[in-house]
């Protein structure tokens, strides 16, 4: 099966589940009060797709200042079932941050295609690096090359925002397309 129609398939089935059976319960419950820790508090890395693993590594590599830590190959029956595809070849690097992994993902079966869509297209996701100073992060991107979205802002309360002002952003994208964000946060854009 396809990934797409597996997706497609997946997604309608859980929408089903959710909408008419013991998930309706749990969704409702997830809204009213947040449930026990139950490991669903800690991100473990993100997987981004790219088209070329070795471009991919020097990008990230410079961007975060970090090596990976590993580069390898995977693929067979069982990686291609756990996906949902026919058949799959993936090599892929590790690159550890303090708070979160990223993994990039070259796939060499099956041919990949190349995903477009808009920030504000349903199920668009962006890579958020926190930066102590914005200026400064805008410059190491600028002096590398990397060409921002739109120049930086900083939130005020003109924005619209109820709290927060003063927290910094922008956007740029990866080589391959990924949207990324820096933030240089305040107020409950901090962690704790």
């Amino acid at each position: 099966m396809q990934r797409r129609s597996f997706l497609t398939t997946a997604t309608w089935g859980a929408a089903g589940l959710i909408a008419a059976g013991p998930l309706a319960t749990l969704a409702g419950t997830i809204k009213r009060k947040p449930m026990n820790n139950t490991g669903f508090s800690r991100v473990n890395h993100v997987g981004i797709v790219v088209a070329d693993l070795d471009r991919a590594v020097t990008f990230y590599e410079t961007l975060t200042g970090r090596k990976v830590s590993n580069t390898d190959e995977i693929g067979g029956s069982r990686m291609a079932q756990v996906l949902g595809l026919d058949k799959t070849l993936i090599r892929y690097a590790n690159l550890h941050l303090d708070n979160i992994n990223i993994d990039l993902l070259e796939y060499k079966q099956p041919e990949p295609s190349r995903a477009h869509y808009e920030n504000n297209q349903i199920s668009a996701m962006h890579l958020c690096f926190e930066v102590d100073d914005i200026h400064e992060a805008v410059k190491r991107l600028k002096d590398a090359g990397i060409r921002l979205s739109g120049e930086p802002i900083v939130f005020e309360e003109a924005d619209g925002l109820k709290s927060g002002w003063g927290t910094a952003v922008a956007y740029f994208d990866d080589p391959d397309g990924t949207h990324l964000e820096i933030i240089a946060p305040q107020g409950p854009f901090k962690r704790a």
